[in-house]
């Protein structure tokens, strides 16, 4: 005798009716997926053990880039603090430039007795280049050069002329004694050879045009 369902049973599953055998053998069949849940419960222990050494490989990735990068930075401080010890204890040279050592040396006593070239800083300066230019360069231009224009002393001429008596080989010496503004009183020693110093007495005044210095008159 076969049973049937309620008609609401039937709705709700659908279809036809099914017999008690049937119904038996629906409900075996439909206990079989379990299986699966197993399996991914087993894939789902694993999982962590999987984090858990992907985790430890990235500290240690981590902790040898830093044992690299600490090793690397106290090499670059040896290497700093061995080009500083290099440096501390490189002799230092102490040359003095040949032009400097060389170059003879300026008188700067205002009471000494001057031979050296002058200048046009200053009137003293002018009156030892004016004797500088007649006893070492022997020049009537360059003395005449170092007159104001209107100088009564004679032309370049006459001062070269007057040179020319002067043997060659004589030396000279100036004492400059400022008198007042521009004025000096010169002692001039001329020395010539085999003879005794001659010395001379004279006034020279001098002249600041546009920041340089000119004889103006001898007397």
């Amino acid at each position: 005798m076969k049973t049937t369902r309620h008609p609401a049973v039937i709705d709700l599953l659908g279809g036809t009716p099914h017999s008690a055998g049937a119904d038996t053998t629906t409900a075996v069949t439909a206990a079989k997926p379990s299986a699966p849940l197993k399996r991914l419960r087993k894939r789902d222990s694993r999982s962590p053990r999987r984090r858990y050494v992907a985790a430890l490989i990235v500290v240690v990735a981590l902790l040898g880039w830093f044992v690299l990068r600490l090793l690397s930075g106290n090499d670059e401080q040896e290497r700093i603090a061995d080009e500083s010890d290099i440096s501390e204890t490189a002799p230092t040279l102490d040359v003095t430039p040949p032009t400097l050592a060389s170059a003879p040396p300026i008188e700067t006593d205002p009471t000494a007795c001057r031979t050296d070239p002058g200048d046009q800083k200053s009137g003293p300066g002018v009156i030892a280049a004016f004797e500088h230019a007649y006893y070492v360069t022997r020049s009537g231009t360059a003395v005449r050069a170092l007159t104001t224009p209107d100088t009564s002393l004679p032309s370049k001429e006459k001062i070269q002329a007057g040179i020319d008596t002067v043997p060659t080989g004589t030396t000279h010496c100036v004492r400059i004694t400022p008198i007042s503004a521009g004025i000096y009183s010169v002692a001039l020693t001329e020395m010539r050879l085999d003879q005794a110093p001659g010395q001379f007495s004279q006034t020279i005044a001098t002249k600041d045009i546009d920041g340089r210095w000119f004889v103006d008159s001898i007397s």
